[in-house]
């Protein structure tokens, strides 16, 4: 064996393992470290490296198989988190802002990159020569038609219908297509990653080419001003604050369980006394920026937002409550460097801006997870505390929740913990079981600040940003692809009858019933 693996048969038996297999070793790392999603178990375009190598110099092809690799963990993170490419690399100069650990993994992943791309570089292919060179090529162009054959026959079978191997979508679709599942062997990273960004190009070049119609997107916030009758025609009548919350990774669960007992705090007794509580579903189009710009502006202008003006912008809720009178805050448990966000939070009319840093020197603590910031609980009673202090002008409050962000630390780092007894699947799946006791905590967070003594009566709006990125297929088709929950909290008139209404106005309607009812 050790004769075999040393000599010319050797050689050309570790090339052809080395570009099917081995190349993949980074990939594979990161993908469950990082929670990375895995649409194909083999990367074909390392097979075309190993191709090339046949004929370029060692250096090159290592820098070549680096470059793909890169390429590859890109396309991953794109998919996952519903990012494109080009938003993937600009912001990769925050990674900083990981956790210790995942930096750490991350750091792990790249050492690992570099040893692969190393062993192309010094591996001798100019013992591979003749005849065999075209048996090391033809070896890898099977391996390559045979991957794609069984993943064809499996999508023919599963879907009756013939796949296209180079479909891409943008990055939200990545969870539609039925044909990526767990037991693909084949992914295409290169040309996925360049015709998922010339797609993203040409999709916003048609939203901001566009009137304000073809850009329009329904949105809970306008919901809520419009049930809240935060208008002109209020007169002299007392305006009340609106908290607006934006719930990392709060996706619409396909399970009815999971969904009625998340919005379950809403429908307690105490609470629907001093409040109508409204829900239903609003659409969702990419990651939280865009989610950001749903719910601020009712547009699809996605990460335009990061570079739009102030007179671009002048039509956003923001504006229009400052034209009402309203103070506009701002609240990320985050450095508000990520995502511009300290730029783009007073172009749109936020006049106090509240971030990691801010809340650290007022004593708010940390929490752990994907991103290590502001926990969410100690936000949500710094609100309360807030709008418990007697203003003149009432406040627009603009919350965007971090812990639930995934991938989540497991277990989940709360005092009190949510039972994911509701499911099967819910208490076997670790990470699944997680998520939904962070986002619970969020919910219950929200309902301690509306049930606070506030100096004015004060609307909530509740709205998901994007469905979870999970990196585990079985568990992102647990989550509507299209679209994501909302409940909006209208303080109701002293006296009034507590009642309950299903909104539908600004979105589909939500399956949830009151928690108990048959």
């Amino acid at each position: 064996m050790g004769k075999l693996l040393t000599g010319r048969t050797g050689t050309l038996f570790l090339f052809v393992a080395f570009y099917t297999i081995f190349a993949n070793l980074p990939f594979w790392t990161a993908s469950p470290l990082l929670g990375l999603l895995r649409n194909g178990f083999f990367c074909l375009d390392y097979v075309v490296v190993g191709l090339l190598a046949l004929f370029l110099p060692r250096v090159a092809s290592g820098i070549l198989l680096f470059l793909v690799i890169a390429a590859d963990l890109v396309c991953g993170v794109s998919q996952t988190f519903y990012l494109s490419p080009a938003e993937c690399l600009r912001n990769s100069n925050f990674l900083y802002l990981l956790s210790g650990t995942r930096v750490l993994l991350v750091g792990a992943v790249a050492v690992l990159a570099l040893v692969v791309a190393a062993i192309a570089a010094l591996f001798p292919v100019a013992k591979i020569r003749g005849t065999d060179r075209w048996i090391a090529a033809s070896c890898l162009v099977a391996f390559a038609a045979l991957s794609v054959s069984v993943d064809f026959v499996t999508v023919v079978r599963g879907t009756g219908k013939m796949p296209n191997p180079f479909r891409l979508e943008l990055p939200i679709d990545s969870v539609k297509s039925s044909y990526f599942s767990e037991v693909m062997l084949s992914r295409i990273s290169v040309i996925r990653l360049v015709r998922n960004e010339m797609k993203s190009i040409v999709i916003s070049n048609k939203v901001l080419a566009s009137q304000t119609e073809p850009s329009f997107v329904p949105s809970a916030s306008a919901m809520a001003v419009r049930s809240a009758g935060l208008t002109m025609e209020k007169g002299a009548q007392e305006m009340p604050n609106l908290v607006l919350v934006l719930v990392e990774s709060w996706g619409l669960a396909t399970d009815a369980t999971i969904r009625s007992t998340l919005a379950q705090p809403y429908f307690q007794a105490d609470l629907l006394t001093r409040y109508d509580v409204l829900q239903g579903t609003v659409p969702f189009y990419g990651s939280t920026i865009p989610g950001e710009a749903r719910e601020l502006c009712d547009s699809k202008i996605g990460f335009y937002l990061l570079k739009a003006s102030t007179q671009e912008l002048h039509e956003c809720l923001p504006d229009q409550l400052a034209a009402l009178g309203y103070h506009n805050i701002s609240l990320h448990g985050m450095d508000g460097h990520m995502f511009e966000r300290l730029k783009w939070y007073k172009s749109i009319g936020f006049q106090e801006q509240w971030f990691r840093d801010q809340f650290r020197q007022q004593g708010l603590p940390d929490c752990v997870g994907a991103f290590t910031g502001t926990c969410d609980a100690a936000v949500a009673q710094w609100i309360g505390r807030r709008l418990d202090q007697p203003d003149s002008n009432p406040n627009f409050v603009y919350w965007v929740t971090l812990n639930s962000h995934l991938p989540v630390p497991t277990p989940a780092p709360l005092p009190v913990l949510a039972s994911c007894s509701l499911t099967p699947l819910l208490s076997q799946q670790a990470a699944f079981c997680s998520w939904y006791q962070l986002v619970a905590n969020v919910h219950r967070s929200v309902v301690l600040a509306a049930m606070t003594e506030l100096s004015r009566p004060t609307a909530f709006v509740i709205v998901g940003d994007h469905a979870p990125g999970f990196a585990n297929p079985t568990l992102r088709r647990q989550f509507s692809s299209e679209v994501v929950p909302y409940i909006v909290l209208v303080p109701r008139p002293p006296k009034q009858t507590a009642k309950l209404q299903t909104s539908v106005s600004s979105g589909r309607p939500l399956a949830i019933s009151h928690p108990g009812a048959n």
